[in-house]
């Protein structure tokens, strides 16, 4: 159960980002935002790089091209394609693409790393995305035409492509170094990408201007999401296949909802208590399967050492 619990609340920690990257993006410009918000979640994951410095040296290349792309495209890349599609495109339309991640983590793990997919996890995958829907569009209508539409969506989605390249390089990542060392490292090559431009806009921003609302958001938005939820997300990520972690990501939206009705005053419906149920029973249904699966290799296991020892299970 704690493998269950590491990936929901993982997920759940990424659901901040979506309030408090509102709250940012309304009091900062386009790449201050996001370098300050980077610069928190690094200087607060600086202290594992110190503690584990002697391994440093002992990252291989590989190690270290994976740890630049997930910085540069699963971190700054999502970045910029979320804010300036999010800037063509409303909620609604930005709700509906963002709820493709479940399934867009699945599928790229079927065809990348040759996962498997049982009815159970198609069930749940499917039920993920309804639920986000039912979740995200209810109450609203979508107000953006033409080429908006189509851009604003298509760079919408290229953000979740780089979310989902984000989680597949991660768990590649993590089977050779710890969650405690790569992130760190990712984070600061994010940090770094982020340093001219948000630098260059800090020299004539006023930072007395920034409500105390605004900077929590900055610092939620730093530790929620990046520092302390994609730590734990890692964690569990490491100890199951990624189409069963990819239901686990329709809890991230679940969640932005509930905090945006305490903290932006957005309307509940209730309507959104059935997207819950959905994401709920789809989260339910990807751990029955994993489970099953966990059950049927310790069945073979057993089996064969019965086999090989000629002693009962």
């Amino acid at each position: 159960m704690k493998i269950y619990a590491q990936l929901f609340i993982g997920m759940a920690l990424f659901g901040t980002g979506t309030p408090s990257a509102k709250v940012v993006s309304e009091a900062f410009p386009l790449f201050l935002g996001p370098f300050l918000r980077l610069s928190v979640a690094a200087l607060a994951l600086t202290p594992f790089l110190i503690v584990y410095r002697r391994r440093l040296p002992r990252i291989s290349k590989p190690d270290w091209i994976k740890i630049v792309v997930i910085g540069g495209v699963g971190i700054v890349a999502f970045t910029l394609f979320l804010l300036t599609g999010m800037q063509r495109v409303n909620g609604v339309v930005g709700s509906v693409v963002m709820s493709l991640s479940p399934a867009a983590m699945a599928t790229a793990a079927v065809l990348f790393m040759h996962d498997s997919m049982g009815w159970r996890k198609i069930l749940a995958v499917t039920l993920a995305v309804a639920g986000v829907l039912v979740i995200n569009v209810s109450g609203q209508s979508i107000q953006s035409s033409g080429w908006d539409l189509i851009l604003g969506s298509i760079l919408v989605f290229c953000a979740v492509a780089s979310q989902t390249l984000y989680s597949l390089l991660g768990k590649q990542l993590i089977k050779d170094l710890r969650p405690t060392v790569a992130l760190p490292l990712i984070v600061w090559v994010a940090t770094l990408l982020f340093a001219g431009p948000g630098l260059y806009e800090a020299a004539s921003f006023d930072f007395s201007k920034p409500t105390l609302n605004e900077w929590g958001g900055l610092f939620v938005w730093g530790m929620g999401p990046l520092a302390i939820g994609t730590l734990i997300w890692f964690r569990g990520l490491s100890q199951v296949p990624p189409s069963t972690a990819s239901g686990y990501m329709s809890a991230m939206p679940a969640m932005a909802l509930v905090l945006s009705y305490f903290w932006l005053g957005d309307e509940f419906h209730p309507i959104h208590l059935i997207g819950f149920a959905l994401v709920f029973t789809s989260i339910g249904l990807v751990t029955w399967a994993h489970r099953v699966k966990e059950a049927r290799q310790e069945k073979t296991q057993c089996a064969a050492d019965s086999a090989n020892c000629a002693m009962p299970c």
